[in-house]
This record gives C-alpha cells, sequence and structure tokens, in this order.
C-alpha cells in the first residue's frame, strides 16, 4: 500500500512542479475588491485573496491536494501551454460570408488574407506591432 501511495505523491509531484500557467484577475463584487488566481490550463483550480501574492499562495496551498483528486477521478492531466509545440498553423471554420468579407477588405488594406488576418488576430490580443514600434520610438526620445 505504502507503494502505491509512494507512486501516486511522485505523479502529483511531478504535475505540480511543472510550469503550468498562472494567471490574477482584480474582481469588484460591490462588497469590496479580491483578486482570483487561476491555473489556466487546470480547470476549476482557482482560489482568492485580498492580494495578487496572497491569492497565488492560497492557490499553491491547494494545487497538489487538487491535482491528487484530479487524477484519482481518472483525468488526464494537460500539459503546461510552455511546453506544448505550436506548428503557426491554424485551420479555422467560418461561414463563407464571413471569409469572403475578409477576403475583401485585406484587398482593400493592400496586403494579402494571411497578412490581415494575423494582423487583427494580433491586435485583438493587445500585441499590434505598429504600435509597439511607436512606443518603442518615443521612449527612445
Amino acid at each position: 500500500m505504502a507503494k502505491q501511495t509512494d507512486t501516486i505523491q511522485n505523479v502529483v509531484d511531478y504535475y505540480a512542479n511543472l510550469p503550468y500557467t498562472i494567471t490574477v484577475e482584480k474582481e469588484d463584487d460591490g462588497r469590496g475588491v479580491y483578486y482570483t488566481a487561476r491555473v489556466i490550463e487546470l480547470p476549476d483550480l482557482l482560489m482568492t485573496g485580498a492580494t495578487p501574492g496572497e491569492a497565488v499562495a492560497e492557490l499553491e496551498s491547494v494545487k497538489r491536494e487538487w491535482i491528487e483528486e484530479y487524477l484519482k477521478l481518472g483525468n488526464k492531466m494537460p500539459k503546461p501551454l510552455k511546453s506544448r509545440k505550436y506548428s503557426g498553423k491554424v485551420i479555422l471554420r467560418i461561414p463563407p460570408s464571413l471569409h469572403e468579407t475578409l477576403v475583401k477588405v485585406a484587398e482593400l488594406e493592400g496586403v494579402s488574407f494571411n497578412q490581415y488576418m494575423v494582423s487583427s488576430l494580433s491586435k485583438s490580443v493587445g500585441r499590434d506591432e505598429a504600435v509597439r514600434k511607436k512606443k518603442r520610438a518615443i521612449a527612445q526620445r
């Protein structure tokens, strides 16, 4: 029996030490401000605290127990986002009318459909290269 417990603990330790992605969000429920820390790759693993650091500390304090229970339920642990391989190729199904509209807009902009999509997606996640270049130029003055 001790061997099985040792094995489970080794597996839990392995997963607990992987570089999972932790996010912290400021919340305001109308009664006060608090912070929620969560592991993006691990569903339902989240904790709250009065400060960002407290929320993360609470999360870390329950992570091993959460992983152990998750595994005991027969769930497969996901890999951390950082360790996954990304090809840069995305196959996306969209309505034909949206596809047509996007191609037209790309043509109007004078860029390829692919470049237009990359630019649009970059802007939507806050990675607009043109804006970053302007900010760097201003900072260098």
